[in-house]
């Protein structure tokens, strides 16, 4: 059940960016480093940053609780070295972003 609530998390955000595909090359759900990301944006250009995104979904939290979930995923990118894959195709500007689900309500935290 969880997993299918992550799954349409990650299809909503995927739906929001598909406007962004001349940009970007748009990943989910792929290997790199020590894991595999939620989603990946892979510019096309130099001129734009690549994006990770890591998302977390859990039923009733608090606000506290939201944003530490969303922290928690910000942290796992860089624990589980997400970047990996961009790094060695030279990509040095990397926006990271940890976004927390529950309920109607979300929380994103970047770095």
């Amino acid at each position: 059940m969880l997993r299918r609530q992550i799954e349409r998390g990650d299809g909503l955000v995927l739906g929001l960016i598909a406007l962004m595909d001349n940009q970007y090359k748009i990943k989910s759900n792929r290997e790199s480093g020590d894991g595999r990301y939620d989603i990946s944006l892979i510019p096309r250009e130099e001129r734009y940053p690549g994006i990770i995104m890591e998302l977390k979904w859990k039923k009733n939290l608090s606000e506290d609780k939201l944003t530490g979930l969303a922290d928690e995923a910000l942290a796992q990118i860089d624990d589980m070295r997400y970047d990996a894959a961009m790094k060695e195709d030279g990509i040095k500007d990397i926006l990271k972003f940890g976004i927390a689900f529950s309920g109607k309500r979300i929380r994103v935290s970047t770095k």
